[in-house]
């Protein structure tokens, strides 16, 4: 009797140390240089410096292709997105509103410049956010994108420069440089006073903000963790040092933080101890790592003159023998992964079964316990059943109904069906219309049952 157990994605295996392993994925490179990164949707937008802004169709990860690019000239360093509207910090060119309701032909929409150095933006509603250089923070109105107006200015104050920011909770958190990490409270969008602040003398670059934690990108300091339950009074809570490369963006979700740490590459850390960050993998791929979006199990790398990079996220599967039974255990959450198993390992990919059982949560990892083959070998692997596509939301109304998804993901068509589990599916004529953040089509209300699908060709 033979028993193997692997982690496998397309048929390959891995045997990293640690509880996962960051693989590249996907790669391109269009020149330039790629300084900040957004993921909206099946697209990746790039601030590509001096070659302006590219989009990117990653509804395939590990082949991201560009749709559409756009430069009006400055040098592109911070994207935002929000619905169909793409902002751009570009640098002393100011704030540039994209208008990318069709991404091979994005069109400039507005622009403002309030000087000195536009070098990141976040988008919250009908407001953008500009980390502004020695300017500090500076807050626009979209609502009419063709003429963004500052509604408000928030100082760096002595020695900052800002650099990233993120907003959550209507608070702006923004990494000063080296005056650190400034909190601002923009619930008012014609005033941003600073209500918080706290300096551990590195050079933050970047913040990111996960629940009560703020997490700070800070340079050759590494990476700093504060809780921000009174924002404030932030509170030191944990520190991670770094042996090389500066720690210039940091991105989070769950109990990851993943960083990007220039000539270093890409850190993974375990925050479940938030006191105690815990590095649980690490890639270098060479480039300089300046920006990232964390999404699902992929990271999405801005990486210098080495363009765009996608990881995945794989968990590792470990094996051993408990008595007769054989356990399996692999990391949690460790979210889109199933377990399966085969008899054999060959290409054919439907040699694989679905294992049924569901496995018990011991302390930080899955486990599940196995027979063992009565003969021959049995294999085992943790099967990605992702990437995600858009969700689809429906709203009854009279006589009608209302289906809409995120217009974020672009070239899907509608289909429906009148019993599932048949290839009966046609397209909806309807046309959808854009509605201020999503597509929405009006379908009659239906005599009996309806089931309605998303397709991307």
């Amino acid at each position: 009797m033979k028993i193997t157990g692997f982690v496998l994605f397309s048929l390959l295996a891995f045997n990293a140390a640690g509880q996962f392993t960051l693989v590249n994925l996907g790669h391109v490179n269009n020149g330039g240089n790629a300084y900040g990164i957004a993921v909206s949707g099946n697209r990746a937008y790039l601030a590509n410096f001096d070659d302006g802004l590219r989009i990117y169709d990653i509804s395939n990860p590990a082949e991201p292709s560009c749709v559409g690019h756009i430069n009006d000239g400055g040098f592109a360093s911070g994207v935002a997105v929000t619905g169909v509207t793409a902002c751009l910090a570009n640098s002393q060119d100011g704030l540039r509103i994209y208008d990318v309701s069709d991404p091979a032909h994005p069109m400039n929409v507005g622009h403002t410049n309030n000087g000195p150095d536009a070098i990141s933006v976040a988008v919250s509603g009908h407001f953008a956010y500009l980390a502004n250089d020695d300017d500090g923070l500076r807050v626009y109105n979209l609502s009419n994108p063709a003429c963004p107006t500052n509604t408000s200015h928030g100082p760096t104050g002595s020695n900052g420069i800002a650099f990233g920011l993120t907003i959550s909770s209507n608070l702006a958190y923004v990494a000063n440089n080296q005056d650190g990490l400034r909190i601002y409270d923009v619930s008012n969008p014609s005033a941003c006073p600073n209500i918080g602040a706290i300096n551990d003398h590195g050079i933050s670059f970047g913040v990111a903000v996960n629940g009560q934690l703020a997490l700070l990108a800070n340079g050759p300091d590494g990476l700093r963790v504060y809780n921000v339950s009174n924002p404030a009074d932030p509170v030191r809570v944990g520190h991670t040092n770094i042996s090389a490369g500066s720690t210039f963006a940091v991105a989070a979700q769950g109990n990851f933080a993943c960083t990007a740490n220039f000539n270093d590459g890409l850190h993974l850390y375990d925050l479940s101890n938030p006191a105690i960050p815990k590095q649980i993998a690490a890639v270098n791929d060479g480039g300089f790592a300046r920006s990232l979006a964390f999404v699902g199990n992929y990271v999405y790398l801005a990486n210098g003159d080495d363009g765009l990079r996608v990881y995945l996220l794989v968990p590792k599967l470990t094996l051993s023998r408990t008595n007769n039974l054989i356990r399996l255990s692999w990391p949690a959450p460790s979210p889109n992964f199933v377990l399966q198993q085969s008899t054999r390992l060959d290409s054919n990919d439907t040699n694989w079964t679905t294992v049924p059982a569901i496995p018990s949560l011991v302390g930080s990892s899955n486990q599940m316990l196995v027979a063992p083959a009565t003969s021959g070998s049995m294999y085992y692997r943790l099967h990605l059943i992702g990437p995600l596509g858009p969700q689809l939301a429906l709203t009854p109304g009279t006589g009608n109904a209302v289906i809409s998804w995120p217009a974020s993901f672009v070239g899907y068509h509608l289909q429906q069906n009148t019993a599932l589990g048949t290839t009966n599916w046609t397209s909806v004529t309807n046309s959808p219309a854009l509605v201020t953040d999503k597509y929405q089509v009006i379908v009659p209300a239906p005599d009996a049952s309806r089931y309605f699908r998303l397709i991307s060709p």
